[in-house]
């Protein structure tokens, strides 16, 4: 019966690292790709279910006063292999102007069995100026309608859990926490509600990150493009086990999720760092 729950996990985990990296992603903005300063951050997060691995992701951003670069991909690990393929690659730049993330463009490919999917955005002051995703959605009566609204004033998933702080030194974790998040994928409209939790001390030493993560709370609104009926989206909105803890990106000053926590129906999803280093930057070409 163990070995039965574990395979099940392991299959399960299969079909969500898509979604795992998609959340992951957020972890990466803040780079103007042409300047010579900054700060390169380079970070590797291992997924799991109910401390089963299932999956791995490799991060390599820059980070600048006024923008950011990013490319990250993901893949299932290990025995978790024998029952699904699912790969997932992206890249996400954009502004960072007053304190507010501004992306300008997303994209994003996955692959699980043959299956894939893949999404080309383009944004402008919040808004969605070009949008390719494959494959679209198939009409459903119930399915909630997208509208010109539901495009405005949004953040993709790359830019989606971002913080800028607006001055140096020990961040504010009611500032940190208490606000929602507009965020489009292609195909969904959906916030995230955060609020504070809780300020933890880890030290995962020299090739990771020692010092306080701070600990949102979240919530998942669906908003449109969703089916009502839907009985995972149900399950999103009414799961009470979700939260983000935010590690300081040394060298700026921003914040991004070190650790992912997400409550599903085969256990407990895990998105952690393993390795998160930050160094100074050289000139680059753009990642996008």
């Amino acid at each position: 019966m163990l070995a039965m729950g574990r395979l099940a996990a392991i299959s399960g985990g299969g079909r969500l690292l898509a979604g795992a990296v998609l959340l992951l992603v957020g972890v990466w903005t803040d780079a103007d790709a042409h300047a010579t300063d900054g700060v390169n951050l380079d970070a590797t997060y291992i997924i799991a279910i109910n401390g089963l691995t299932i999956g791995r992701a490799d991060a390599r951003s820059r980070f600048t006063d006024h923008g950011y670069a990013a490319a990250i991909s993901g893949s299932t690990y290990g025995i978790s292999r024998i029952v699904s393929d699912a790969r997932a690659t992206l890249a996400g730049a954009g502004r960072v102007i007053g304190g507010n993330v501004v992306p300008a463009s997303y994209n994003l490919s996955t692959s699980e069995s043959g299956f894939e999917t893949s999404v080309s955005m383009t944004m402008r002051g919040g808004s969605i100026v070009g949008l390719q995703a494959m494959p679209s959605l198939p009409e459903a009566p119930d399915r909630v309608p997208l509208t010109a609204t539901s495009k405005q004033n949004i953040v993709d998933p790359v830019g989606a859990f971002v913080i800028a702080l607006d001055h140096p030194g020990a961040p504010d974790p009611n500032t940190v926490c208490n606000r929602t998040v507009k965020v489009f994928d292609g195909w969904k409209r959906f916030d995230i509600r955060l609020s504070y939790k809780e300020t933890k001390a880890i030290d995962d030493g020299a090739n990771a990150y020692a010092g306080d993560l701070i600990v949102c709370a979240a919530r998942y609104l669906p908003v449109a493009g969703h089916r009502a009926s839907d009985d995972s989206v149900a399950f999103m909105a009414d799961n009470k086990r979700l939260e983000i803890s935010l590690a300081p990106i040394k060298g700026t000053n921003y914040m991004v999720p070190y650790r992912i926590l997400i409550g599903t129906k085969v256990g407990d999803l895990t998105i952690g760092a393993r390795t998160f280093t930050a160094t100074p930057g050289q000139q680059q070409a753009r990642l996008d």
